[in-house]
């Protein structure tokens, strides 16, 4: 006896899988890809204003620089295994050689926390809020060891004015996208 040809029809459920199944690889890749959160904060008594792409948290610490024990605030946010902070050490004095030996110590401990110490620093420029002239700074971007021997990526500006010096950092294993480092670094405003 010959078998009866069989003729396939498409389940009905077809549509439905492929919808949830799209659905499924949507929300994982959504879970995979981090969250920004963009908010404007503004440290008034500190003197500056910056996009963080998460809820900040504060803290202060005194710290050695330039030979003399500094009060340095430092607000970060973390959006997944990248940390974006900004630290402002408080000045006893309106004196551009304890400025610049202060950025100076704070470039060098930065770098030195990843094992670099030749990462070339590069002339930047710093916004002011208004109308006011925008202030000279420096930019450094590296990779290397943290001390528990993963692999570190740190960006960073740091940048002087009056009674503060400010380091303004992203720190990762993995550098994140070009895009939201533009948006952290170019949100950072002295007002």
């Amino acid at each position: 006896m010959d078998a009866l040809p069989t003729t396939r029809h498409p389940s009905p459920m077809l549509p439905v899988v492929r919808v949830v199944a799209a659905l499924l690889c949507a929300l994982f890749l959504m879970a995979c890809t981090p969250h920004f959160d963009w908010r404007e904060v503004h440290a008034a008594d500190a003197g500056y204003g910056v996009m963080y792409p998460a809820k900040p948290t504060q803290d202060a610490r005194d710290v050695s620089l330039a030979g003399e024990k500094l009060p340095m605030l430092m607000q970060a946010a973390r959006v997944d295994k990248t940390l974006y902070a900004v630290g402002v050490v408080t000045l006893p004095r309106d004196d551009a050689q304890l400025r610049a030996a202060v950025l100076a110590d704070l470039q060098r401990g930065l770098l030195a926390n990843i094992g670099q110490t030749d990462a070339a620093p590069s002339a930047v420029a710093i916004k002011q809020a208004g109308n006011a002239a925008s202030v000279p700074g420096v930019a450094v971007q590296a990779t290397g060891q943290a001390s528990d021997k993963s692999e570190r990526f740190v960006a960073a500006r740091f940048v002087a004015r009056g009674l503060h010096a400010y380091q303004v950092v992203i720190l990762a294993q993995t550098p994140p996208p070009q895009d939201v480092i533009d948006q952290f670094f170019d949100s950072f405003t002295l007002e």
